[in-house]
């Protein structure tokens, strides 16, 4: 594999897929929705989970967090050295500047007045520093249990809110559901990766949630996210009467392999293991949710 389709990770880009699709059905289900629009938002979304991933392995490659990683945890090209540092600032250039130009191509498609295009091009600038100082710069949120804050935020409230608006020019209250079920899950994705790293992390200094809250802990609060979760999606589906939406139910019985195989987890790795499955889970139940809604 490429060392710039490794730098991508792939496997991670179905979640912001998915958030995409669940704003845009969200605008559909409504009725409004246009399909450039949606491919615009689409792209914009990958290139800044693109642009996320590059910084997250420069950011933690430099600071050496990586060094002492778990076998079974994804290879890291900077810490490795297959890439040197410089490499790696131009390429966080260059996806920057693709990240802004296809923001700025979305948000002059879209169905915004120009106080509306000036507030999503502040948001947009947001996103893209949030992508790189998660773990690049002297204050790197990540390194400070701010890890689910922000993709919740990011992969929950702006990203699916932003992209309903983005279609629509406006929102409803209900739509917070939704998008708080979504970056939820977003938030388990995070925590099962985190969990897998509790003992690099806390080496390396690095204050996540799941170092804080310690092994036992942040297995709890997976439970937490994925009750909550699944809280929004179905009074969401009551409220609006949107039954088709309860699509997703039919992942449950994925979601609650995950939750049984958490508890039996013993250490660190065997619930890492679960990180493939949970990333599943919070794509999947977005898509069937999505699917549902334009039933």
């Amino acid at each position: 594999m490429s060392p710039l389709i490794q730098l991508a990770r792939p496997r991670t880009l179905p979640l912001a897929f998915a958030v995409i699709c669940c704003g845009n059905a969200l605008a559909y289900h409504d009725g409004s929705w246009h399909p450039l629009v949606f491919i615009l938002a689409l792209l914009t979304a990958l290139s800044l989970q693109i642009l996320s991933n590059i910084a997250n392995d420069y950011g933690d490659g430099i600071r050496g967090t990586d060094r002492a990683r778990p076998a079974s945890a994804p290879l890291r090209l900077t810490a490795n050295g297959s890439v040197s540092p410089a490499y790696m600032r131009r390429l966080l250039v260059v996806c920057t500047l693709a990240s802004l130009a296809l923001g700025i191509t979305l948000l002059s498609v879209s169905a915004l007045d120009w106080r509306g295009f000036l507030v999503f091009l502040g948001l947009g600038a947001l996103a893209i520093t949030a992508a790189i100082t998660y773990t690049v710069g002297r204050c790197a949120y990540g390194y400070h249990a701010l890890g689910e804050i922000s993709v919740f935020t990011f992969f929950g409230l702006l990203g699916v809110l932003g992209s309903y608006y983005l279609q629509s020019g406006g929102w409803h209250p209900t739509l917070l559901l939704p998008a708080a079920g979504s970056g939820l899950l977003a938030a388990a994705v995070l925590n099962i990766n985190n969990i897998r790293d509790i003992t690099s992390d806390r080496a390396a200094d690095k204050q996540t949630l799941a170092v804080k809250l310690g092994f036992e802990r942040a297995k709890q609060f997976q439970y937490i996210l994925l009750s909550a979760a699944s809280c929004c999606y179905l009074i969401y589906a009551l409220l609006n009467q949107a039954y088709t939406s309860l699509l997703w139910l039919l992942l449950l019985p994925l979601v609650s392999t995950h939750a049984r195989a958490l508890h039996r987890a013993a250490d660190q790795m065997s619930a890492g293991c679960e990180l493939k499955r949970i990333v599943g889970c919070a794509c999947g139940v977005n898509l069937l949710f999505s699917l549902g809604l334009c039933l």
